[in-house]
Formats: C-alpha cells, sequence, structure tokens
C-alpha cells in the first residue's frame, strides 16, 4: 500500500485526471482540487484568459505556486495540468510531497478525445488567433507535446493505462496499485 495523504494525477490532457480525480478522491474519502480550476478561481479568469493575456510564462509560474499551496493540505487529490510536471521542479517537489500518478494514454486516444470540440478551453491546442487547431495539426501537436513531456510523466511513482479503458476501470486500478482495493475490486 501506497502511503500518501496527496495524490498528484499526472498526464496529457484528455487522459481523464479531471474525469477519474473526484472518483478516486471520494472512495479514498479525500477532497479534489483540479489545479487548472485552482489557477482559475485564484486569477478570477479562466485559463484560456490567462494565457491570452499573460502568455504560457506567467501562467506555469502560477501553476508552480499553486502546487506548492497543495503541499499544505492532507487528504487531497489533486488533477494537474498537463505541463505541471514537465518541469524539473515542480516534479522533483510533486515526487517528495506525495503519490505521483501517471495516467497514460496514446497519442492516437487522445487525439480522438481532443477532437471536435475537446480543443476548447485548451489554448496549446489552438492557433494564434484561439481557433481550435485542424484535425492533422492537432495531431502533431500532440504527437510533438507527447513526446517532451513524456519522459516526465514515466517518473512518476506508478503508471496507469488509461487509453481505451472507460473511466470507472481507471479508477479502480488507481485504487489497486495505490493499494487500497486489492485485486481491484471496487463496488
Amino acid at each position: 500500500m501506497i502511503e500518501a495523504s496527496r495524490i498528484y494525477l499526472t498526464g496529457f490532457m484528455g487522459s481523464g485526471k479531471s474525469t477519474v480525480g473526484p472518483e478516486v478522491a471520494a472512495a479514498l474519502g479525500y477532497a479534489f482540487v483540479d489545479l487548472d480550476e485552482a489557477i482559475a478561481a485564484d486569477a478570477g479568469k479562466p485559463v484560456a484568459a490567462i494565457f491570452g493575456g499573460e502568455g504560457e510564462a506567467a501562467f506555469r509560474a502560477r501553476e508552480a505556486r499553486m502546487l506548492r499551496q497543495t503541499g499544505t493540505r492532507e487528504g487531497v487529490v489533486v488533477a494537474l495540468g498537463g505541463g505541471a510536471l514537465a518541469e524539473e521542479a515542480n516534479l522533483a517537489w510533486a515526487l517528495r510531497n506525495g503519490t505521483v500518478v501517471y495516467l497514460r494514454a496514446p497519442a492516437e486516444t487522445l487525439v480522438a478525445r481532443l477532437s471536435g470540440g475537446g480543443q476548447a478551453g485548451r489554448p496549446l491546442l489552438c492557433d494564434d488567433r484561439g481557433k481550435p487547431l485542424p484535425p492533422a495539426a492537432l495531431r502533431e501537436k500532440i504527437e510533438t507535446m507527447l513526446a517532451r513531456r513524456e519522459p516526465f510523466y514515466r517518473r512518476a511513482h506508478v503508471v496507469v493505462e488509461a487509453g481505451e479503458r472507460e473511466a470507472r476501470a481507471v479508477v479502480r486500478e488507481v485504487l489497486r496499485v495505490l493499494g487500497v482495493m486489492p485485486g481491484g475490486v471496487f463496488s
């Protein structure tokens, strides 16, 4: 059993962190925090507006600060933005201060999940005018970003395959690898 009062869910956009996180938190009796939502609430504007008005570097600074604020909490599952741990200092901090779980999904699954409206509110998957990337450009962008982030994600304490699985099966697997549910039985 992994002892952790803080669980950090990492993975690419569309891997299921915000879907799986609340269910894992409920099963553990923990609070749930979506870090992007916390950043938006703290800034008083949506993530896309932060990117558009302040730039990615300013967003990443807010993200690092808000990530570290989660270290003051006990009994929390935190869904991280896809790039939160693709920075050495943030990854090292999360590995020291909680259990990091990587929800891994292959590029083709991510492209399918993020196409046709799944790009909304995701500034890194839009063009310079804020319009969703067309399918070929979206695929290329996801593959490029995933290749850069994968080495960081792979350093998580635990890797859970989340590609073609239903959310409930991913929740069961996360709980199983955390040692909460022997054999992955979850009802």
